[in-house]
């Protein structure tokens, strides 16, 4: 009997730690999950700020074939690995810009996972992992390749696993730890061939850490050789294709070397100066320097970059883009003095980490255009977004021939996204009654303006400067009906309440607004100022009307409205007259028509046209009315 309350004691205990180890549990899949997720959402709200490069389009539409076909386009420098990847997504995903780059935020992600593995076997620490991740995802440069729809983003998830998996190797050789790492790194060369450099960050950090076990990559390394060697096989002639670092003069080793890091850093380049200074300091505060890790960060950041430049005349990689894996050295630093901090220093370090994933999202739209990564940027996306709400069935594209504005391939892309109908491309405007002229500021043809100006009424424009899309439309009737004043009417529209065309057939509800849009020219000047009847009716009678003299608009949003006074009308413009009428309420379901009638305001007498009624009225369009 006297064991038993020392049981139950016993027992409460084991309990309670139980409680106190799941509740830490707990706490740390909460707080991994909200760090997690805040990576995401600092790539996910850039998604539709972004502009594809020709660069990202040409990947996207070379992968929107079949497979053969996509592989038999691949050009001479590029592994086949991120191909294959693009044509999986496309195929189960779809092939929107934002789609393809969501892509690349999802596989960093998976990366951040692996980077945070290699941060616990590293430093030996949870912390120091998350200093390790989140410093690796706030940098400027992993932010924009990270939504980058090109194959470094999976250079920059692989590189951390091949870096933890050659570690893991080193702490405990095994046969199977070896083939996963062979497998990391022939996924890397199959990625991109910048992945040699990356080997070399490997070796030399497995150098430091384990020197006299360094022949022990003989295993791994002969297995990564034989899965790489159909590659290496087909790139054998790379080297004198590249032609010397591409034929670029190289600047001097310390400006290139500052252009590369200050490319890593991004747009807060001296918040992180601060941070790495910090990060320093702590290192050398806590006394918490070591060799092995100070050789390898130096290694990242110094002794890689140096012999890269001195290779560039062979390989050609010295460059902002080719130098992806430098920003790694850069983490590693912040990780180290993340290890040495205090409790309230790495929150401190957390906050501001977190908060420079955010930058990019202050910059505005396109905010990675002023670091100039990639190539430079036409705004289709953004321009092709809103003129998809204002192409109509018929308009065509007329694109001046000189205009710099994207190759082919860039306007097949973005059509197929953006137009479920496609506009025809045309080169000269005869015969179409609404034309796009597409032009950049200062390129237009004065000729092919005058000639639009002359035929066409001028309408709103769309896009910026480099890439200018200017609205030219024709009546519905280019001959017209002529009045016996001289009044021309050039046919009616049914709009939307967002100025659209209405999709016939014309069925409208009781109570609803028809607004209507009316297109007239003068012969020759008139001596009055006639006015307009609209009508809706039927046998049984009227059911909806407006009158008075024309209404003019001007589609030209930087242009004022002509005259309603048609004695100032003047021959060889259009006019364009808007109305609105409103449908009776309540009402029952009828069958009406529209009509139109020309009069003078003093006697009411509807003037004679072509196809009037005897009550001097010209029918129009059909429309029905519904109701319960």
């Amino acid at each position: 009997m006297a064991f038993k309350p020392i049981t139950l004691i016993a027992g409460s205990k084991m309990e309670i730690a139980s409680m106190t180890v799941s509740m830490t549990t707990i706490r740390r899949i909460g707080w991994s999950t909200l760090l997690f997720l805040l990576i995401f959402a600092s790539r996910a709200l850039l998604l539709n700020r972004l502009e594809m490069n020709h660069d990202e389009v040409w990947h996207t539409w070379q992968t929107g074939q079949s497979l053969e076909e996509a592989m038999r386009w691949l050009p001479f420098d590029w592994p086949p690995l991120y191909v294959v990847v693009l044509w999986v997504w496309q195929n189960f995903v779809g092939n929107h810009p934002i789609v393809m780059r969501l892509l690349s935020a999802l596989i960093f992600m998976i990366g951040s996972a692996w980077t945070f593995r290699l941060g616990r076997r590293l430093f030996h620490t949870e912390p120091a992992a998350w200093g390790l991740t989140l410093a690796y995802a706030a940098l400027g440069y992993i932010i924009f390749l990270s939504t980058y729809v090109r194959a470094y983003v999976i250079m920059l998830a692989l590189l951390p696993l091949a870096l933890y998996l050659a570690l893991r190797y080193f702490d405990k050789p095994t046969i199977w730890r070896a083939v996963w790492l062979a497998l990391a790194m022939a996924a890397l060369f199959y990625t991109n061939l910048t992945a040699v450099i990356a080997f070399a960050a490997i070796g030399i950090t497995t150098l430091i850490f384990y020197p006299r076990q360094i022949w022990r990559w003989w295993l791994p390394g002969t297995m990564a050789f034989v899965l790489a060697i159909p590659e290496i096989l087909a790139k054998l002639d790379l080297v004198q294709r590249r032609e010397a670092g591409l034929g670029e003069k190289l600047p001097s080793l310390p400006e290139g070397l500052l252009e590369i890091f200050h490319a890593d850093l991004g747009h807060a380049a001296l918040f992180w100066l601060l941070v790495l200074v910090i990060a320093v300091g702590f290192v050398l505060w806590k006394r918490r320097f070591t060799l092995r890790m100070g050789l390898m960060i130096v290694s990242w950041l110094l002794i890689l970059p140096i012999l890269v430049y001195a290779t560039d005349g062979i390989i050609g990689f010295f460059t902002a883009q080719y130098s992806w894996w430098i920003t790694f050295g850069f983490a590693l630093l912040v990780a180290w003095g993340y290890q040495a901090a205090p409790r309230i220093g790495r929150i401190g370090l957390s906050l501001v980490l977190i908060g420079l994933m955010f930058v990019p999202l202050t910059r505005g739209y396109r905010p990675f255009d002023e670091l100039k990564y990639g190539l430079p940027t036409l705004p289709f996306e953004q321009t092709f977004s809103v003129l998809a709400t204002e192409l109509q069935n018929g308009d065509v594209f007329l694109v001046h021939p000189d205009c710099e504005c994207g190759d082919h391939y860039v306007w097949n892309y973005f059509e197929s996204i953006y137009f479920p109908n496609p506009p025809q491309h045309v080169t000269e405007p005869d015969g179409h009654r609404r034309i796009w002229y597409v032009y950049r500021s200062g390129q237009n043809d004065e000729n092919i303006q005058r000639q639009l100006e002359q035929s066409y009424v001028t309408g709103r424009f769309i896009g910026p400067w480099e890439l200018f899309f200017r609205l030219y439309e024709a009546p519905p009737d280019r001959d017209g009906i002529l009045f016996e004043n001289g009044l021309r009417f050039h046919g009616a529209q049914l709009l939307e309440p967002d100025r659209q065309p209405r999709v016939q057939p014309y069925v409208y509800r009781e109570g609803e607004d028809v607004r209507v849009r009316l297109w007239w020219s003068v012969d020759e000047p008139l001596d009055r100022d006639y006015s307009v009847t609209l009508q809706i009716l039927n046998e049984l009678g009227l059911f909806a009307q407006t009158d008075g003299a024309p209404q003019p608009v001007s589609l030209d949003p930087t242009q004022d409205a002509s005259p309603s006074q048609t004695s100032q009308w003047q021959p060889g413009q259009y006019y364009i007259d808007d109305r609105v009428l409103t449908m009776p309420y309540p009402a029952t379901r009828l069958d009406l028509m529209l009509y139109l009638g020309v009069y003078y305001w003093e006697d009411g007498v509807r003037l004679q046209a072509e196809g009037v009624n005897p009550d001097g009225l010209l029918p129009l369009l059909p429309i029905a009315l519904m109701a319960w």
